[in-house]
């Protein structure tokens, strides 16, 4: 089980009474009382509900192995996603696909350009095309100034979704939990509606929703919110 340990100055985590270190040996250190006890709790809620499912432990290492080093290197993967943007990407015109698609994606887009002055362009198209260069330089100067709890969170709701859109309104609280998983799960569940459900799909959705939940998870955990 997992325990705290009080230090001068911090809280360290402990599993079965020895430090609980990251895959790069780096300690769980942490500042905060709260936060120090919340996710104890939660790591030991989930052993005893023998939850396998370990991406929370994925983003936890993330956090606390973050480097400048490795920084630089993951914000030039998340700026190689803006050509490639979930919300970009659009059926083919008067469509039903493409309605619901404008309905969800459009306000989000919009709020970006007014937000952060980032242009993107929408095409009805699945083939890949090129954004406005100027949107580089915006969202690298975003990205750095992220600190590394934010910028863990954003790191990964951008890999998740595909989407910097998506991953820029839940960073200003602009977007809510559901309307991030109607986005991404939309493609599916309008297949289900209109061909039927198939269950390798089902399973990588139920997958894609408990990333999800646990991307969330760490960011109320961090920011001393309820779960």
């Amino acid at each position: 089980m997992f325990t705290i340990l009080k230090t001068n100055s911090y809280f360290l985590l402990l599993f079965n009474k020895k430090l609980f270190n990251t895959p790069m040996n780096n300690a769980v250190k942490i500042y905060d009382k709260k936060i120090a006890f919340s996710l104890k709790e939660y790591l030991n809620l989930n052993i005893k509900k023998k939850k396998k499912y370990k991406y929370f432990e994925k983003i936890l290492y993330f956090y606390f192995d973050l480097s400048i080093k490795n920084r630089t290197i993951l914000e030039k993967k998340i700026i190689d996603n803006l050509d490639s943007d979930l919300l970009c990407y659009r059926a083919d015109k008067y469509t039903e696909l493409e309605k619901i698609q404008s309905k969800m994606f459009d306000p989000l887009v919009l709020f970006v350009k007014e937000k952060f002055m980032l242009d993107f362009q929408v095409e009805n198209s699945v083939i890949p095309f090129k954004q406005d260069n100027k949107n580089v330089i915006v969202l690298n100067k975003i990205l750095k100034k992220l600190d590394n709890l934010k910028f863990t969170t954003y790191y990964f709701i951008n890999n998740l979704t595909n989407s910097n859109i998506i991953a820029l309104n839940f960073l200003v609280n602009n977007i809510k939990l559901q309307h991030i998983w109607n986005c991404l799960s939309l493609d599916e569940t309008y297949s289900f509606r209109k061909w039927g459900k198939d269950k390798e799909a089902i399973e990588m959705l139920n997958n894609k929703k408990k990333e999800l939940d646990e991307i969330i998870n760490f960011h109320l955990l961090f920011n001393k919110k309820e779960i």
